[in-house]
């Protein structure tokens, strides 16, 4: 066959490829046998030559080279739209198996169009059974109030329809240099990616970034693609073999270029490798704007409620706390205990070694709060002022908490509060058991200044 004829007759960037058969189930060597000009100079003139290895000229792809296995010596007819990190673009790709065989090698005719963005069409140019998962897997994402009830959803649908042991989605977080599981389903409805936690470590999943490298996911569907992992990335290819995983699909969850986390499935059908290659790598897609808005929404959250100098609460959550409660909306666990706690000497402290040092003080009394009541709601009012509400408690153990917060913040220590508290047995009149918690807070501190008086007070 003429292949350089062939390549010739398409007016976009063209190739036919040699497929190494070793067997109906492997393959070996992947060639560039001809192509057109439009391909030599898309893919650089002078690094081209006839018969060359692909991974000569492009980073070597474990997905590319299903593909020609696929296309070559099952005789499939393949495309796909995916994003092209070493060309920075999107490619519409199509293979097309060539009758042709001689001396072990199968072909294809490889050609593409490259786009420098997503285009909607191209990107909906997928099978009715991909389409309707993918639509229902965005009408769970969009239709749902409660964003974790529907993120499982999703990869449920995606564990059920791949027939895997199990489909997670984990989130990384590279500032405490770990990753948190944020949904998982296994077949097995008593396993969880705990129970492989000491074979999936947080550097092995930073490991993947890299193993992906200028691909767009990983693929491993067989022990031939296993071998190859092993040769990339032995650590991860080990940990997989220890935890009896023969086969996973991987795409990452991108913010522009930055990876959120990873979408993956392990132990699926590999009949179907193609169909959920298109499933999970679009659902990735849609679930890297999902899952980008809510951390972004929860990052919101956390600076409107948070105080940021000492980490616990502010006013603005204890207002709406407190509001929710009055109309109804929310109840405190009762009953109840609350405590108001206010620093004494920091105005001092501010006027002799400077704001900076009164900030370290605000902060220890956080800290000291934070060990005491753990589990309870700690607030900071406003200035040197915090107040706690201690949910569900019975009195004598409130009443414990309380005398230790008094005995390791009386005067001398490191951090002196003055300390007010009131009890509320039937989890009514939030408002006033916070009046009478203040009042007393009030008059320790008035006690405390009558008998320090070599303390500044704040005015």
């Amino acid at each position: 066959m003429d292949f350089q004829g062939f390549v010739n007759t398409f007016a976009m960037p063209c190739a036919v490829l040699s497929i190494e058969r070793l067997s109906s189930r492997h393959y070996g060597k992947i060639r560039i046998v001809r192509a057109n000009d439009i391909y030599k100079e898309a893919m650089g003139i002078a690094r081209y030559h006839d018969d060359m290895l692909y991974s000569d000229l492009v980073p070597k792809d474990t997905k590319f080279e299903d593909f020609c296995y696929r296309s070559a010596i099952l005789k499939q007819r393949l495309h796909a739209y995916v994003p092209t990190k070493g060309l920075n673009c999107w490619s519409d790709i199509t293979f097309i198996p060539l009758s042709c065989e001689d001396s072990g090698l199968n072909y294809c005719a490889f050609f593409y169009e490259s786009t420098r963005k997503a285009e909607t069409d191209r990107m909906t140019d997928v099978s009715m059974t991909t389409a309707q998962a993918v639509i229902k897997n965005c009408i769970n994402l969009r239709g749902s109030e409660d964003f974790q009830a529907s993120i499982l959803s999703v990869i449920s649908d995606i564990q059920k329809q791949s027939d895997a042991f199990c489909g997670t989605i984990l989130l990384l977080n590279k500032d405490k240099r770990k990753y948190e599981v944020l949904c998982e389903k296994f077949k097995n409805d008593a396993a969880k990616v705990a129970d492989f936690s000491d074979l999936l470590t947080y550097d092995i999943v930073l490991s993947w970034e890299k193993t992906i490298g200028k691909s767009n996911g990983i693929i491993i569907k067989d022990e031939e693609d296993m071998e190859r992992l092993a040769e990339i990335n032995p650590r991860w290819a080990y940990s997989l073999k220890k935890s009896h995983v023969e086969s996973v699909i991987l795409y990452p969850l991108l913010q522009e270029r930055k990876t959120l986390g990873y979408l993956f499935v392990t132990n699926y059908d590999t009949s179907k490798t193609i169909e959920l290659k298109e499933l999970i790598e679009l659902t990735a897609f849609f679930l890297s704007a999902e899952i980008s808005n809510h951390l972004m929404m929860q990052k919101l959250e956390f600076l409107s409620n948070t105080d940021l100098l000492t980490g616990v609460k502010n006013r603005n959550a204890m207002n709406q706390r407190v509001d929710a409660f009055v109309r109804g909306e929310e109840e405190i666990p009762h009953p109840f205990g609350i405590v108001f706690a206010d620093v004494n000497g920091l105005k001092q402290m501010n006027d002799e070694n400077g704001h900076d040092s009164g900030d370290v003080l605000l902060k220890a009394a956080a800290d000291l709060l934070k060990e005491i009541f753990w589990k309870d709601e700690i607030y900071r009012s406003g200035g040197d002022e915090f107040v706690v509400i201690v949910p569900a408690c019975q009195e004598e153990d409130f009443i414990k908490k309380v005398n230790s917060l008094k005995e390791v913040s009386c005067y001398g220590s490191e951090v002196c509060l003055a300390v007010g508290y009131a009890w509320n047995e039937e989890g009514k009149k939030l408002r006033r058991t916070m009046h009478i918690a203040d009042e007393a807070m009030y008059s320790d501190k008035e006690i405390f200044y009558k008998n320090h008086g070599e303390i500044l007070r704040r005015k």
